[in-house]
């Protein structure tokens, strides 16, 4: 059954889809157009959605999209797990700074739903874990930007992560937001 929950950041959804057992596997819905658009007014445009494939241990974070290409993500476990991390950076939120997370894993039928203004990331928790992004516009390099995984708090539980160099050379929290 759909349904859709709220979470601690404004705007930021936890997205329940449907997962349907039969003798073959399972079909899992972590995602309906029609219901979320009528029922809850969320900017479902997408425009491109993209897979990773990581390894274990392997931190990707924490990035958005700014300017006037700012967007929209819905994103979702299709294989493995990680533990999801969202941080509000928008200074006119009554949330800014906070964080929320979240186990997104391939036996449930879950999405987050990220709003404009916040930072995402996550730990793979798996070998060969699968994340599915859908993103409401375009990437636009220029405005592809982040803060580093350990700038703002979060505690990752996590000594030495597997980090790009691209993720190892972003922008402090309190530098950039």
């Amino acid at each position: 059954m759909n349904r859709i929950e709220k979470t601690t950041i404004d705007g930021l959804y936890l997205i329940h889809g449907g997962k349907y057992p039969d003798l073959r596997g399972n079909l899992i819905k972590p995602f309906s157009f029609d219901y979320f658009k009528e029922q809850h007014k969320l900017n479902l445009n997408f425009k491109e959605t993209w897979f990773t494939n990581s390894h274990k241990n392997v931190i990707r974070a924490m990035h958005l999209q700014i300017g006037e290409f700012a967007c929209e993500k819905l994103v979702s476990v299709i294989k493995g797990s990680v533990l999801d991390v969202v941080l509000d950076v928008r200074k006119n939120s009554e949330t800014y700074g906070q964080w929320y997370e979240i186990e997104l894993n391939e036996h449930k039928s879950m999405a987050l739903y990220i709003p404009k203004g916040c930072a995402h990331g996550y730990k793979v928790l798996q070998e060969d874990s699968i994340t599915m992004y859908m993103a409401t516009e375009i990437n636009v390099p220029k405005d592809d930007v982040g803060i580093r995984w350990d700038s703002f708090g979060y505690d990752w539980k996590i000594r030495n992560p597997i980090l790009s160099e691209k993720d190892e050379n972003l922008p402090l929290f309190e530098d950039r937001f």
